[in-house]
């Protein structure tokens, strides 16, 4: 009689009490494997962020507040000797959003000259940027919207401003940037957003932001505490901050995200563990005969404490198994999309939350089955036949 077809027979005991275990904990799992997921994309963006050396300079009083366009030459100044920044691209929210629809884009119109250059992590092509700088109305998409409303290079789309003074742009798409962790972004040139301004009376040339290419990371704190200083006591002062500091200050008012997942994840763990545990209890005390018997045949004490173990494991695995498989597959033929959610158009399973979920798995039918298989092992089994006896 070998451990494994023991194990069959002991599934298949209760059916139904199996059945709602695994069910137990494959639904956390599958809850886990997103949250975890979600929290990766994140820090995949901040990582991703830091490499760009990017910072961000804004009006110090409000985000929605503008500064003068002027403060590009002025910040481009502040580099004396030309080895501290690589580019400076002044940017102005336009808010865009489709029409007959509520969506908004994250719509931003860029300096056509350098925008190129500050977001090279967008890797458009020398035809892409050639198209960008000849073509006034182009646009960089992300696949979000492209996915969302059938975009292709070449389309031409239009947008409202869900902002003063509420204009309607036709753009032409030059480029889909397929990255994730990009893919809500639209940005189009700055100088047509203007003369479109201008069109209507408004003749105020401002941004919203500055964007500055930094060459190291010991010229982007340099610059940033110098540009502060520059503009300190100015009708216009600047706060400038780190991509991943600026970008903390919108979600933040939606509160910490990747805490509030991870601490759902321990959560998660903590509910498994009590109901491996609660079972692997309730199936020791209703086969004590039955594993007196198993030593009384002559399973030694090694076998035994392997057989209450590896049934407590093989739970664990099931269960994490059936969370993972459908919940994986399902982003992967069809990724989550995450509407409004800062840069992230969608959520892709991580194979780092797939391991970190069968492992979890694994630790818990393990720890969840070592005190029943622990005193399974150590069962007499005159004692065990007399009690249940």
């Amino acid at each position: 009689m070998t451990i494994s077809y023991v194990l069959m027979q002991n599934l298949r005991r209760n059916r139904t009490r199996t059945a709602l275990t695994i069910l137990a904990f494959a639904l956390p799992m599958a809850v886990f494997v997103a949250a975890i997921s979600f929290v990766t994309a994140l820090h995949t963006l901040h990582t991703n962020n830091e490499k760009e050396l990017r910072l961000g300079v804004h009006n110090k009083q409000r985000l929605t507040s503008t500064l003068p366009s002027g403060y590009r030459r002025k910040i481009e100044s502040l580099d004396t000797d030309g080895t501290r920044l690589r580019a400076v691209c002044g940017m102005r929210w336009y808010g865009g959003r489709v029409p007959n629809t509520q969506n908004t884009l994250t719509s931003l119109a860029a300096d056509g000259d350098t925008f190129p250059i500050v977001y090279s992590d967008l890797e458009m092509t020398p035809e892409e940027v050639i198209a960008w700088k000849r073509e006034r109305t182009a646009a960089v998409t992300g696949i979000g919207p492209a996915t969302t409303y059938g975009w292709k290079v070449g389309d031409r789309v239009t947008l409202d401003s869900s902002v003063p003074p509420y204009l309607s742009l036709e753009f032409k798409i030059i480029k889909i940037v397929p990255k994730a962790e990009r893919g809500n972004i639209f940005y189009f040139r700055r100088d047509y957003l203007q003369a479109s301004r201008e069109q209507v009376g408004l003749l105020d040339d401002r941004c919203h932001i500055f964007w500055v290419k930094c060459n190291s990371v010991a010229a982007m704190r340099s610059l940033q505490r110098e540009i502060d200083e520059h503009f300190a006591g100015s009708p216009d002062e600047t706060k400038s901050e780190d991509e991943n500091a600026f970008g903390a200050n919108f979600t933040q008012a939606l509160g910490d995200i990747p805490g509030l997942m991870e601490a759902l994840a321990g959560v998660i763990v903590a509910i498994i563990a009590l109901v491996a545990g609660n079972t692997m209890m309730m199936s020791f005390r209703e086969r004590t005969r039955e594993l007196a018997i198993f030593k009384a045949l002559g399973f030694h004490r090694g076998r035994v404490f392997a057989l209450v173990l590896s049934e407590s494991t093989l739970l664990a695995l099931l269960g994490a198994i059936i969370g993972i498989v459908p919940t994986a597959g399902f982003f992967w033929i069809s990724p989550l999309r995450i509407p409004r959610m800062g840069p992230i158009s969608q959520l892709e399973i991580s194979p780092l939350a797939i391991g970190g979920a069968l492992s979890i798995a694994l630790l818990v039918g393990i720890a969840a089955g070592f005190w029943p298989a622990y005193q399974a092992m150590k069962l007499k089994t005159v004692d065990a036949l007399r009690r249940v006896a």
